[in-house]
């Protein structure tokens, strides 16, 4: 069986948290302020705080820049829900866009349309590595005085030509979830150079005190804290970033070399010769259904793309968003992840060879 997604953990993960037990170090303690000092130096940013997801680092840094009730997000109708999710959960009203036609990230174009008196933030999301165009969008916002707050949750470690994603507005968020770059199992990290807005989000993190030995209330904030176990095992993954890194840009070339010339199935586009980095393969095809069929006949895995944010009822919102309701419809994962087997990827471009072949 070959699944979509394979990383592993290993004696160096397993050996760093055991460490952390047997030093009693359980809580948030040492070892996560090492984790978030790596994590910062690794993205050249000054600073990092952790906390227990990806979505919760969103809302972290929503909370520590006061956005709640009354408040309007502007979010890309294509990603994964927690981005909404995150601005739902500070009280705060969604307001989709549409995607590029070729590629699933915000079209800057059509932000301003969105932007109302109330509008607080716009959330760019760097999906799957690819670089939302942050040059343009602060403009927009700096234009309307209204904020940007990266999602980089899947572009860790992923550039354009000004950087890092994630590093190039007030704050960027990231995720150590299972299927990301590096893991912690859960896990996420909000960055910024911002010096008033990283103390901010230590209180936001500490239920709004900066110590709970001697409580002092001094905003609202929520018990956002990570632990000095999986931190352990974060730094044990730091060590191989790079070749995960390396690993996951080999196998989307491999697969883009493989498919160049079929008709039936297509890579969605990731800019890797200029430093986006393609955490998944991602391709779309107007037969979906058959050939998820297809493959799992051959053992093998793949996911669906989520559907278009247009479809959540629970976001009550109307309108029409073509291009992200295309690649929500007709778009999947193949298997990936830095740990997959060199032969499972080999019988995976095989046997989508083989269904072009069948359909045609």
């Amino acid at each position: 069986m070959i699944n979509w997604w394979k990383t592993e953990l290993g004696d160096s993960e397993r050996l760093a948290a055991g460490q952390a037990i047997k030093d009693k170090h359980l809580s948030s303690g040492p070892t996560v302020v090492e984790f978030e000092n790596q994590f910062a130096n690794l993205l050249n940013v000054n600073h990092a705080v952790s906390c227990p997801s990806g979505s919760m680092a969103l809302v972290m840094s929503m909370i520590a820049h006061d956005i709640g009730p009354g408040d309007e997000v502007i979010v890309p109708c294509n990603t994964w829900i927690a981005t909404a999710h995150a601005a739902m959960l500070v009280g705060a009203k969604v307001k989709l866009v549409d995607v590029l036609s070729d590629r699933p990230i915000i079209d800057h174009e059509k932000i301003a349309e969105k932007i109302t008196s109330r509008t607080r933030a716009i959330i760019p999301v760097h999906l799957n590595g690819r670089a939302a165009n942050t040059k343009e969008i602060k403009k927009i916002a700096s234009k309307y005085n209204i904020l940007v707050i990266e999602d980089a949750c899947q572009a860790m470690f992923s550039k354009n030509e000004y950087g890092f994603l994630g590093t190039q507005s007030i704050t960027g968020c990231f995720s150590l979830g299972v299927t990301k770059l590096i893991t912690t199992g859960q896990g996420g990290m909000v960055v910024t150079n911002d010096k008033e807005m990283y103390n901010k989000l230590l209180l936001v993190r500490n239920n709004g005190m900066e110590s709970i030995l001697t409580p002092k209330y001094e905003r609202f904030g929520v018990n956002f804290k990570f632990t000095d176990i999986l931190a352990a095992v974060g730094i044990a993954q730091l060590n191989i970033i790079k070749d995960h890194a390396k690993s996951i840009y080999e196998l989307y070339k491999k697969y883009d070399d493989a498919l160049k010339n079929m008709s039936l199935i297509k890579l969605i586009p990731v800019d890797y010769n200029n430093g986006e980095l393609p955490l998944y393969v991602e391709i779309i095809t107007d037969h979906r259904t058959k050939l998820m069929k297809y493959l799992k006949k051959n053992e093998i895995y793949t996911r669906v793309l989520p559907p278009a944010l247009i479809e959540a009822p629970q976001l009550k919102q109307a309108g029409k968003y073509p291009n992200s309701k295309y690649f929500g419809d007709n778009g999947l994962y193949l298997p990936s992840g830095p740990d997959q087997e060199k032969r499972d990827i080999e019988k995976v471009i095989y046997s989508l060879k083989e269904f072009e072949n069948l359909v045609i």
